[in-house]
C-alpha cells in the first residue's frame, strides 16, 4: 500500500529498535507500525531531517532544538556532497537553435504540431543534446569534468529567460572534495532542512573547475562553431584566472546530485553498516543517495537505483 499526500514526522524508537513512524495525513498525525524495519527513503536532504527530529543524530544539534537524543551519531547530516555546475551561454544569429521571439515562438509551434503528428522535430530533443567526460590535465587516469552541451541560452535552472537564439554548455566537478552539511533550522517536520553545501571550500575544486571551464570555452571556440557563435554572455571580458573566478563564485550552483549525508562505513562518521543498517538501532535502514560515502563520476539516477537493488537483495536475504 502506498499512502499519497503523508508527511512522515518522526520514526518510533521503544528500547533501541524502530518499530514504525508517525505521519500527518489529511491534518491528522496516524501511527503506522512495523512488521520488520523501518526503511527510510528521504534522500540526502530528508533522511538526515528524518533520523535528527526523531532524535538520532549529532547530540549538540538534536539538543540545541530541544530533542530528546535517542542516539548520539554524529555522522547524520554530514559529508554532504553535490556536483557543482557553471554555464557559459553564446548568442547565436542561427534559427535551427530552441529560441524565445516572435520566430522562435512561430517554429515553436511547428515544432509542436510536427512532433504531435510524427514524435519528431525540434520538440523531441532533450536539449541536453551533447555531453562529454574530459580529463583536465593528460597525467590523470580518468576523467575529473562532465560537460553538457545545450541546444538554448540556460540561465539559473531556465529561470531566467533570454530573447533570441544561442547554445549553452555545462561544466562540473566530477569527484568534489568539498564537503557541506544538512542540519535541522527547527523541530517542525514541514519546515525545510538547514542546508550548506560549502561549494569551493576545498581549494582542489575551485581549480579543477576553472580548468574544466578553460577547457569549455575552448571546445565551443573551435571552428565547427564558428557559424553558430555571435556573442558570449557574461563571460566575454573575463579571460584572466581571478576574472572566471569571480563568474563562478558569483553564478555556479547545483546540478541537483546532493548524496552522502548519511555515509555508509565503518568509521565514527558513518551512519549506516555495509548492510544499510543503521548504526546503534535496531530495525533501520537508509536506502537512498545519502549512503553514498562519496559521491560518483556521473550522474546519480542509476547508482540509486542499483542501491535500491543491493538493499532489496539484503532484505530478501534475512527473511
Amino acid at each position: 500500500t502506498v499512502l499519497t499526500k503523508a508527511h512522515t514526522l518522526r520514526i518510533i524508537i521503544e528500547n533501541g529498535r524502530a518499530t514504525g513512524v508517525v505521519y500527518l495525513r489529511d491534518g491528522e498525525e496516524k501511527t503506522l507500525l512495523a512488521a520488520r524495519q523501518v526503511i527510510v527513503c528521504g534522500g540526502a536532504f530528508n533522511s538526515p531531517q528524518l533520523l535528527m527530529l526523531s532524535g538520532i543524530g549529532p547530540g549538540d544539534e538534536l539538543r540545541r532544538h530541544g530533542i530528546s537524543v535517542v542516539h548520539d551519531l554524529p555522522g547524520v547530516g554530514q559529508n554532504l556532497q553535490d556536483h557543482l555546475d557553471f554555464v557559459m551561454a553564446w548568442k547565436s544569429k542561427s534559427t535551427d537553435l530552441m529560441g524565445i521571439g516572435l520566430r522562435g515562438g512561430v517554429n515553436l509551434i511547428k515544432a509542436m504540431l510536427q512532433w504531435r503528428r510524427d514524435g519528431t522535430g525540434m520538440i523531441a530533443t532533450p536539449y541536453a543534446e551533447g555531453a562529454a567526460f574530459i580529463r583536465t590535465t593528460p597525467d590523470l587516469n580518468r576523467p575529473d569534468i562532465q560537460l553538457h552541451f545545450v541546444i538554448a541560452m540556460v540561465e539559473d535552472h531556465a529561470r531566467k529567460l533570454y530573447t533570441g537564439y544561442g547554445f549553452s554548455c555545462h561544466a562540473c566537478v566530477l569527484r568534489p572534495r568539498s564537503r557541506g552539511e544538512v542540519g535541522l533550522n527547527d523541530i517542525d517536520p514541514l519546515s525545510a532542512p538547514r542546508i550548506n553545501p560549502r561549494y569551493l571550500s576545498h581549494q582542489d575544486d575551485e581549480k579543477t573547475l576553472l580548468k574544466g571551464v578553460r577547457k569549455m570555452r575552448e571546445i565551443l571556440q573551435a571552428p565547427a562553431l564558428d557559424s553558430y557563435r555571435h556573442r558570449e554572455l557574461h563571460t566575454a571580458n573575463a579571460d584572466t584566472d581571478d576574472e572566471l573566478l569571480d563568474h563562478i563564485r558569483a553564478r555556479a550552483d547545483t546540478i541537483y546530485h546532493p548524496a552522502g549525508t548519511c555515509k555508509m562505513g565503518l568509521d565514527d562518521l558513518a551512519v549506516v553498516d555495509p548492510t544499510l543498517k543503521v548504526r546503534g538501532i535496531e530495525g533501520l535502514r537508509v536506502v537512498d543517495a545519502s549512503i553514498m560515502p562519496t559521491l560518483i563520476g556521473g550522474n546519480l539516477n542509476a547508482p540509486t537505483m542499483m542501491i535500491a537493488e543491493k538493499a532489496a537483495d539484503m532484505i530478501r536475504a534475512e527473511a
